[in-house]
């Protein structure tokens, strides 16, 4: 009886390993600030410079029809913005929290892959879809970190 071979093909979304990428290195702010909670509260509350919001533009590789629906305000608005207000801080730390997360995880290409592609797990939603609210941030992380124990459904 002639064996068959078989190969085994790697999941879709296993691609490089980065080192360790942190929301500081993403925002371009010293480690400090961002260490504990009031220090980020008053990051947030001073607001995050343009630069921070432009290295998270980069390398999520997002545009800005896509980032102003994320937080919560125009497209020409985020052209000429210089400090963000609170909130906004607030939701682009949030997204540097999360992509620090996945391309920690996926690498940065596996991760823009998987943020573009329905997932069971999310009822078939696209993870870029859930960037507008925080609730959907934190669900999406949580879908990583059961990656990373190999928590899947």
């Amino acid at each position: 009886m002639a064996k068959k071979s078989s190969k085994v093909k790697e999941p879709a979304v296993a691609y490089e390993k980065t080192s360790n990428l942190s929301v500081s290195d993403i925002l371009h702010i010293d480690d400090h600030p961002l260490d504990e909670p009031f220090d980020r509260l008053e990051v947030f509350r001073n607001g995050l410079p343009r630069k921070s919001f432009d290295s998270l533009k980069e390398l999520s590789g997002m545009d800005y029809n896509t980032l102003a629906t994320a937080l919560g305000v125009s497209s020409k608005t985020l052209q000429r913005k210089e400090v963000f207000d609170t909130i906004q801080s607030e939701k682009i730390y949030q997204l540097a929290s999360l992509y620090a997360l996945g391309i920690n995880y996926f690498g940065k290409e596996g991760f823009k892959r998987w943020m573009d592609r329905p997932l069971f797990t999310l009822g078939n939603r696209k993870p870029l879809e859930l960037i507008d609210v925080s609730e959907g941030i934190d669900l999406l992380k949580s879908e990583i970190m059961k990656l990373q124990y190999g928590i899947v459904i």
